[in-house]
């Protein structure tokens, strides 16, 4: 069993009030927990307009599945977002 953890840092310029911001973080992880069956959450840069920080962990079987979760993770938040993408750190335990 491996558990794979990732960070997720993305750049939202159009976010103009943490209200703005506030929502779209709550659409994207709704999303990411209905599709993918993660747990994630926003886990920094809280006070920051514009920058979301997320945190994702997710149970895979190897390290295969890991980083074809990891990937297409990264792809469906690059796909359902405006947002650019930062940073993507993962790690497998």
């Amino acid at each position: 069993m491996i558990v794979l953890t990732m960070t997720v840092r993305l750049h939202a310029p159009w976010c103009h009030s943490l209200k703005d911001k506030r929502s779209e973080v709550k659409m994207l992880l709704a999303r990411l927990r209905a599709k993918f069956n993660v747990s994630a959450a926003e886990v920094g840069e809280q006070d920051q307009i514009c920058l979301m920080e997320l945190g994702i962990a997710a149970i895979a079987a190897n390290a295969a599945q890991a980083d074809s979760i990891a990937e297409t993770v990264a792809g469906f938040i690059q796909s359902n977002t405006e947002a650019e993408i930062l940073s993507v750190e993962k790690e497998l335990r």
